[in-house]
């Protein structure tokens, strides 16, 4: 089901009305029955693989809690149990093919039939929660839950299955425990919060997809440099309305079951540093990367270098968090390049921040803090290419990135005097003026939530300004629907 349809939104409003009605005791089981049901709308064998993997997630927490001289072996199990299920399922092109050709060899398959692994939805995300969980039972931050159906919600509580956020389950559970009240105030940040998510995602995100070309990042050679860099902002700005989009929305129906929900994005590309862009951009899973690989690594590497400033310790600690970042979106070599960017991004940060001078990013004058913004973007950008492609097509892409192509005036003016057929912008060799407006309104909403300070900024607005808004997302919501526009979430492939 997706979490854009008109039936996701009815279905949720109405189990929240029934939930905020039922006993304490009832309330968690409705939950987790909704939860597989929504599970159950993309493939019901998803609930035996989810069921699977949280019933042998509980039973390590309370071996780990109960085990007081193994706390460490189980909890290293359970790592290596949820690992080793991340990669059997999702990894599984590494060994399917080799797999099937073993089993075609004992007879077992025919050599042209199959082998299929079931992928549930959400996983990436599920496996470093119940990393995060063990850990924390093991360090003693959280107790063990007993109840399994209480344990169970935490898991696959269905608003957050899909692409997170990352919720800690000494952080959920007391919020599950103490819903707030649904009242005026509670619904109209709700709403909101689903309006500023379905226009990131209809109004910018789906318009900046389908305006790239498919052949853009397969062959970016074939086309001009300025297109090029047009489409990447065209990818780095959808990329970030999508994915935020998406976090918008299911936090805004989290909150009708009075649920609060962790705040993955904070406006990271006005972040003036890559630090600041790692506190802003999917803030549960960095926030997750540097409790659970950062520190850990940089306390363990200090211990063995001193002094602190020793080269392995401003190193190693970010590339190895940023390598792993990589790897947990996929094991392919273009998103390792992507990871290895962005620590090193972090690590020459690092160095600028030991010199002598060095002054806080906030005391600084305010063009060295926009420069930094424009420089951030800048690099961010350029590493979204491994993100997006291969290394090969991305070496490809950065290179046709320089060679520009003087545009096509002349058929310009052809075209607008009505004396050509009409011609795409790409044959101009030209970036379409609908691609800049929404690039345009991206910025603009952006430094609109920026001076509101608040995420549902939108209950500032006049209710003039309110009501446009909702005739603009309206119109646009028909016009995705009746062109069938409306593209999956980029992070549910994670």
């Amino acid at each position: 089901m997706k979490v854009t349809s008109l039936i996701f939104f009815a279905a949720s409003f109405a189990a929240a009305l029934v939930y905020h009605r039922l006993p304490r005791k009832w309330a968690n089981v409705w939950l987790l029955a909704l939860s597989a049901a929504f599970i159950a709308t993309w493939s019901w064998q998803f609930i035996l693989v989810l069921a699977l993997f949280t019933s042998v997630n509980y039973g390590l927490a309370r071996k780990v809690e109960s085990s007081q001289g193994a706390r460490k072996g189980w909890a290293a199990g359970g790592i290596v149990f949820n690992v080793a299920f991340l990669f059997l399922l999702k990894y599984n092109h590494f060994y399917l093919p080799a797999l099937q050709k073993e089993l075609a060899t004992l007879g077992w398959t025919s050599s042209t039939s199959l082998v299929s692994i079931l992928i549930p939805i959400g996983l990436s995300f599920l496996v470093v929660q119940a990393i995060s969980m063990l850990l924390d039972i093991k360090n003693g931050r959280v107790a063990a839950e007993k109840d399994f159906v209480r344990f169970a919600v935490y898991m696959v509580y269905f608003p957050k299955l899909l692409s997170g956020p990352i919720e800690r389950m000494r952080q959920f559970l007391p919020r599950l425990d103490n819903p707030l009240s649904m009242d005026r105030s509670l619904l109209e940040r709700s709403v909101a919060l689903i309006l500023i998510g379905l226009f990131r995602k209809i109004v910018i995100a789906d318009p900046l997809f389908n305006m790239i070309p498919a052949d853009a990042f397969v062959n970016p050679l074939s086309f001009p440099g300025q297109n090029l860099i047009m489409w990447l902002l065209a990818y780095s700005f959808g990329l970030y309305n999508d994915f935020a989009g998406y976090t918008s929305i299911i936090r805004g129906v989290s909150l009708w079951f009075g649920i609060e929900l962790t705040n993955n994005f904070n406006l990271p590309y006005l972040s003036r540093n890559f630090t600041e862009f790692w506190n802003r951009w999917h803030i549960s899973l960095s926030q997750w990367l540097r409790d659970y690989i950062f520190f850990p690594t940089a306390r363990s590497l200090m211990k063995r270098f001193s002094p602190r400033e020793h080269w392995i310790n401003l190193v190693l600690p970010p590339m190895i968090t940023m390598l792993v970042s990589g790897a947990w979106h996929g094991l392919a070599w273009n998103l390792v390049l992507w990871g290895a960017l962005h620590g090193l991004y972090q690590v020459v940060e690092r160095l600028f921040s030991l010199r002598r001078n060095a002054v806080a990013t906030d005391e600084l004058p305010w063009w060295r803090q926009s420069l930094g913004t424009v420089v951030t973007f800048i690099l961010a950008a350029l590493a979204w290419v491994p993100f997006r492609m291969p290394v090969k097509i991305a070496l490809q892409y950065w290179q046709g990135m320089l060679h520009w192509i003087p545009p096509d005036w002349k058929g310009l003016d052809l075209m607008l005097a009505g004396e050509v057929p009409h011609l795409s912008w790409t044959a101009l060799k030209l970036p379409s003026p609908i691609l800049i407006g929404v690039l345009i309104i991206a910025v603009v909403f952006d430094i609109q939530q920026s001076k509101g300070r608040r995420e549902d900024f939108i209950l500032d607005w006049s209710r003039l300004h309110i009501i446009a808004f909702v005739v603009v997302l309206a119109f646009a919501i028909l016009l995705a629907a009746l062109s069938d526009n409306v593209t999956p979430f980029v992070y549910q492939g994670f």
